[in-house]
């Protein structure tokens, strides 16, 4: 995906710009402004919006409700809040290019909004595709710092990105309007100019279909949602004059005096989550936005819980290690900071378990690959807190790009919050990842952390990166300590898992499947597959592939009558799916292209894996057994 991010200085004072204020009296979203003349206007209030449909008040274009998005009519009047991360509207699901209510020539793009939590693409209302040279259509959204009125024409190739130069403040209300004539993009912030561009000219492109919605930034590949609220939203075949924006800002302007509804004091930009579960131990990991003068964990078993971590050195990103636990119990805890001012915030009450004996039943889940899909990611966490695994493992590429920090805080950590709250992640890196500071950072693992061990129950669990430029040939650093580690492991059952597949029919990693040959999985892995078979590793985990794969349990190079290793491909989590081969390879035994996770139960010489799909429809599962 490209980007034409064009950042435009504020023109306050550019001709042809200048607000009138005139006053159109009565509350916004009585109905459709006559002088504004929509094609579609959504107003967000008890008689715009009935059970899940939010009616048109100009139109026909009735949007459905997503996700647990919810009215409020209290002060400071009517509105759609949005929280989760499925919350918003979907107008419609693919508009064609054609569309009759699609603006043509010009178009005008205003609304009421307030934003909660920034966001690296946000999204107030769009129908657009940015993906690589398919970049067409409108949006009117924010970034971290300002907001933004994206738009594709017949004169360029590409879409502008205008970003005004009103950084917004988190928590108020702000009146935007997005103008396009044919030959200029204006930008609005409460009835004031604040950005222009000439960078399109004619008229507004669209692709051949695109997803209409409000309250979140979609495409055919990305789907972010929007934190914070809507009042109201027009859409115009027009463009507006500066009068008008005014006007419209001007009948309800008391909206931007407000105050923020962000209370002051500590906040959490990662709420707790959980690192490396022993029998004994737990680490709980968080970030607020500044350092705290004071961070503490209670826990206990009982709740409000008895004991109390403290941190010594306060630091934004706090880490504390829970010792001395007993093993298989579960315990209470909640992260408590204060700042500088004496200003105390709870973390909610949340719950771990300690890893449990050998001789105990457990279970863990898999995923890969979530990279940039919150909204997908978001499902698959709740399918899998829905199972109540002991732990997850995650194979890698956990987001797009390991150096875009809002990735970690938005796309992995806010979908998976109730999930890495309650249960630890143990991940592996990805290429995805950049071997970024950010991953160490956020994850408290075992050194050197790019490789590491763990046992949990009668099993132990093998990690290892297998990203260039890592040695993992016999002479290489990982060959010899996973040479050594197998060889010194005493578990009913061992484990391996990195990003890479040793085995993969995908169509084309490898090779072009539907040319000619391909390498049927990574060659740089194939080294560790002699480890795998020569210590009689039971299972090998990996991602990379966006899709399912399980394979026959293999030895030498074929499929093994007895003795040999399974291969399971994760990578649903997220990522946009890939494909197979048209042939079958030898190893293929079961395959799904689909978003998903695994679900691994063990107990004594048992170990059971099932697949499910986003909508928690199983579609594989296996077992293997031990005398």
């Amino acid at each position: 995906m490209t980007r034409a991010w064009k950042a435009g200085a504020a023109a306050a004072g550019a001709a042809g710009l200048v607000a009138a204020a005139v006053h159109l009296g009565g509350p916004a979203g009585a109905g459709p402004r006559p002088d504004l003349k929509p094609s579609a206007h959504w107003v967000f209030d008890a008689d715009g919006v009935a059970g899940n449909k939010v009616a048109d008040r100009a139109g026909k274009l009735t949007g459905t409700v997503l996700g647990a998005a919810r009215v409020e009519t209290g002060p400071p009047g009517p509105r759609l809040e949005l929280a989760g991360p499925s919350d918003g509207v979907l107008v419609r699901d693919r508009v064609p290019a054609d569309a009759d209510f699609l603006p043509k020539e010009a178009l005008s793009l205003v609304a009421w909004v307030r934003v909660d939590e920034p966001a690296e693409w946000g999204g107030v209302v769009g129908c657009f595709q940015d993906n690589g040279p398919a970049e067409a259509g409108f949006l009117l959204g924010f970034n971290p710092t300002a907001f933004q009125f994206g738009l594709a024409s017949a004169g360029s190739k590409k879409m502008t990105y205008l970003a005004g130069g009103t950084r917004y403040e988190r928590g108020k209300w702000y009146h935007l309007a997005a103008v396009y004539d044919g030959r200029a993009m204006r930008l609005y912030v409460n009835g004031k100019p604040d950005g222009t561009s000439a960078e399109q000219s004619g008229g507004v492109r669209y692709a051949t279909a695109a997803p209409l919605v409000i309250g979140r930034y979609r495409d055919d590949d990305e789907d972010f949602p929007m934190r914070g609220a809507v009042r109201e939203v027009l859409l115009c075949p027009h463009a507006l004059s500066a009068e008008q924006v005014a006007a419209h800002f001007d009948a309800d302007r008391h909206l931007a005096d407000l105050p923020t509804v962000i209370p002051p004091g500590p906040r959490f930009v990662v709420e707790p989550y959980l690192q490396y579960a022993t029998r004994t131990s737990m680490t709980v990991m968080w970030e607020t936005e500044e350092a705290p003068a004071a961070a503490a964990v209670e826990y206990g078993t009982t709740f409000p819980p008895k004991g109390a971590a403290k941190v010594d050195k306060p630091a934004a990103l706090g880490e504390v290690v829970l010792a001395d636990l007993q093993p298989g119990t579960k315990y209470f805890y909640r992260v408590v900071c204060t700042d500088a001012a004496g200003r105390r915030m709870e973390g909610r009450p949340l719950t771990f378990m300690t890893a449990p004996g050998p001789d105990d039943a457990w279970s863990f889940c898999v995923v890969g690959d979530t990279q940039r899909n919150p909204a997908v990611t978001a499902r698959v966490a709740k399918l899998m807190w829905e199972r109540r695994p002991n732990f997850v493992v995650h194979v890698g590429d956990v987001v797009d790009d390991g150096a875009a920090k809002w990735q970690w805080t938005g796309d992995l950590f806010r979908p998976c919050g109730e999930l890495f709250g309650r249960v630890a992640v143990f991940p592996c890196i990805g290429n995805h990842e950049k071997n970024h500071p950010h991953y160490y950072k956020y994850f408290a693992l075992p050194k050197p952390e790019y490789h590491y061990s763990y046992t949990y129950g009668n099993a132990e669990f093998f990690v290892l990166d297998t990203n260039t430029p890592r040695d993992l040939t016999p002479n290489g650093e990982q060959y010899r300590w996973l040479d050594n580690a197998l060889a010194a492991s005493t578990a009913r059952w061992k484990v391996c898992y990195h990003h890479h597949p040793v085995y993969s029919s995908d169509s084309d990693d490898y090779g072009n499947s539907w040319k000619g040959p391909t390498a049927g999985g990574d060659p740089r892995t194939r080294a560790l597959n002699g480890l795998y078979e020569k210590h009689n590793v039971d299972v090998v985990f990996n991602g990379h592939i966006h899709l399912y794969e399980r394979t026959w349990p293999v030895r030498g190079g074929r499929v093994a009558a007895k003795g040999g290793v399974v291969h399971v491909t994760s990578g649903g989590g997220g990522g946009r799916l890939e494909d197979f081969a048209p042939t079958p390879a030898f190893f293929k035994r079961e395959g799904r292209v689909d978003h998903h996770f695994c679900y691994v139960t063990v107990h004594g010489g048992a170990l059971g894996l099932k697949a499910f799909d986003q909508e928690g429809r199983l579609f594989d599962e296996f077992a293997l057994n031990k005398e």
